[in-house]
């Protein structure tokens, strides 16, 4: 299209809907990416009750029309996106089963136009014609924006080039957050132990915030807990949500006889930051993916299981014993086991607290994926430097 290296790009990021969660990113990449940015999608999030972005700088959003039919999306802006001559550089949405990124995709590189898929990658090893299908689509494209390492090291398992395949993390409102964590004194933290469990603030507080829905598998958190109660370790359980099963898990730790205290769903961020530098540990028995990010940004180590299968790409950011653990999968025994290690060693927690946040201040924040991705438009290699700093730190993976 014409740009010399270096040279600023305009770049077209096409999505379906963009969720409010990434508005940091999104921002940082309009006031301070390299590039120019516009921002393609719908304005609904397609009856999910997802929050969307709806304060866009000026010129810098253009809705678009987008049809879901089963599982595909149709969103012809995509397809005049990379035929037209206003974008030099697509960004698209890495899903293989909407047609028009395909089409999209093809034309663009066609035209001579940079073309990334910003996506999950794999998320697990594939076989046969679902194998063939993905690794086809994802080839179009010059280059993938990845979440994570695992991802890559499938890419490349599958004969991708290495330099292809940017991994950029994932971010919430990192700054935000931060100020918020800086207001918060170890005094105020106190006395939020204080009020959640008045009668044992000095025992360790494990918490979780999600939505309490059977998939989460909260009661293993429950009866994790019991069974350290059982071997004479004391604990309290602080659960911040809501959902159908509440109710559930309020009588199974009333009746498991363990210190439980339900919140109810919070949305205020001060409020939750509140709760987790009270907390000693996230626990997470299900799949994990933004808490991750949210609890360690406060300094709260995190566990959860260890079939990566199963998990969300923000699990890459647990390093076994130094930003949390894992169990295995289905096993409270294991659990209770990995939070034991934990609580039994004040060092061991004091310095999961830092590197918990140094892991968000390196890797999970919006201005490290910015340069991430305007790296990735300048047309270079992948950055590899910190592939090792995240490889042998997981247990095996259950497959």
């Amino acid at each position: 299209m014409g740009n010399k290296p270096g040279q600023s790009r305009r770049v077209a990021v096409v999505y379906h809907y963009f969720a409010h969660y990434r508005r940091p990113v999104v921002f940082d990449l309009i006031s301070a990416g390299k590039h120019h940015y516009e921002f393609l999608g719908c304005d609904h999030s397609f009856g999910s009750g997802i929050k969307i972005i709806e304060d866009f700088p000026e010129g810098r959003f253009r809705k678009t029309r987008g049809w879901m039919i089963g599982p595909m999306l149709i969103q012809p802006a995509a397809v005049i996106a990379a035929i037209g001559t206003r974008y030099d550089t697509l960004i698209l949405l890495g899903d293989s089963k909407w047609p028009t990124t395909w089409l999209a995709a093809i034309i663009g590189r066609a035209r001579g136009k940079r073309v990334f898929f910003w996506t999950h990658g794999w998320l697990r090893e594939e076989r046969g014609l679902q194998r063939r299908f993905r690794d086809a689509f994802y080839k179009i494209a010059n280059g993938l924006l990845l979440y994570n390492h695992r991802a890559k090291d499938f890419g490349v398992g599958h004969g991708f080039d290495k330099d292809r395949l940017h991994v950029i993390y994932n971010s919430l409102n990192t700054d935000a957050q931060r100020g918020v964590r800086d207001t918060i004194s170890q005094e105020q933290a106190q006395a939020a132990r204080e009020e959640y469990f008045p009668e044992r603030a000095d025992c360790p507080i494990l918490t979780t915030v999600t939505r309490l829905q059977p998939d989460k598998k909260i009661e293993m958190l429950i009866d994790a807990a019991a069974e350290l109660e059982a071997r004479g370790q004391h604990v309290n359980v602080l659960i911040v949500g809501d959902g159908p099963i509440r109710e559930q898990l309020e009588e199974r730790a009333r009746n498991a006889g363990v210190s439980a205290h339900f919140t109810g769903a919070i949305y205020d961020e001060r409020a939750l930051g509140r709760m987790f530098k009270a907390a000693d540990l996230t626990i997470m028995p299900g799949a994990i993916g933004l808490l991750v990010m949210h609890s360690m940004v406060y300094g709260t180590p995190v566990i959860t299981h260890n079939n990566f299968d199963n998990q969300g790409p923000e699990s890459e950011a647990i390093i076994e014993g130094v930003t949390g653990g894992f169990f295995e999968e289905g096993s409270v025994e294991s659990l209770a086991a990995a939070i034991e290690q934990w609580i039994k060693s004040p060092k061991k927690l004091a310095g999961g607290k830092e590197q918990a946040k140094d892991m968000i201040d390196r890797f999970y924040n919006p201005q490290a994926q910015v340069a991430l991705i305007d790296r990735a438009v300048d047309g270079k290699q992948a950055e590899h430097k910190d592939e090792e700093f995240f490889k042998g730190t997981k247990p095996g993976t259950a497959s």
